[in-house]
């Protein structure tokens, strides 16, 4: 109501065609200015909201799918504990000690799972020393990954929060206009494994 009132008060009829250019140019230009730095990256910030959030909602129904398989493996897990405490005695094995299983396969399938669910591109995995512990061995990786900071932090966490023992010896971030926004992260992972 007001902006109507204060056109009413204006009287472009006084103004020369000079001024009513100049007049039309200004406002052209704040219009502008206002569409390119107020609107268009709020446009962009919820493309980028709604593109993460199809995304999450992929994740969810991915888990969703995967959470019968495994409730069912949990229960298999379970029953398989309940029968061997009930059987014989204890064997030793590294299986037993570390939940997960002791194969290097299984270890690398699931840290491939989590890094594509947090976006992370691994760049190089080689084993760096394997030492025999008697009943298991202890292998350690370097592990090379590229991903944005934070995804980086969230992959992290997943892999300590992993129910086979995985720990983070060391790690080294660094950035390179090569592969900006991301960074790259030179991990060194140890982990134990079972002689087969």
């Amino acid at each position: 109501m007001a902006l109507a009132d204060l056109l009413k008060r204006l009287d472009l009829g006084k103004l020369s065609a000079r001024e009513r250019i100049l007049a039309i140019l200004t406002i052209g230009a704040v219009v502008s200015v206002y569409g390119g730095y107020i609107l268009m990256p709020m446009m962009r910030e919820t493309k980028a909201l709604q593109a993460e959030k199809i995304s999450l909602t992929a994740e969810i129904q991915q888990g969703m799918a995967t959470a019968p398989l495994l409730q069912k493996r949990a229960e298999e897990l379970r029953q398989a504990a309940l029968a061997k405490e009930v059987g014989t005695e204890f064997t030793g094995k590294a299986g037993d000690l570390f939940p997960g299983g002791s194969r290097l396969s299984g270890l690398l399938e699931e840290m491939t799972r989590l890094a594509r669910l947090r976006r992370i591109e691994f760049v190089s995995v080689r084993p760096d020393a394997i030492e025999d512990k008697g009943a298991y061995l202890q292998l350690t990786l370097q592990i090379d990954v590229q991903s944005r900071f934070r995804e980086l932090g969230d992959y992290l966490l997943m892999l300590e929060n992993l129910p086979r023992a995985v720990l983070i010896q060391e790690l080294k971030v660094e950035t390179r206009v090569d592969v900006s926004p991301s960074v790259l992260a030179h991990l060194k992972v140890m982990t134990y494994l079972g002689k087969e």
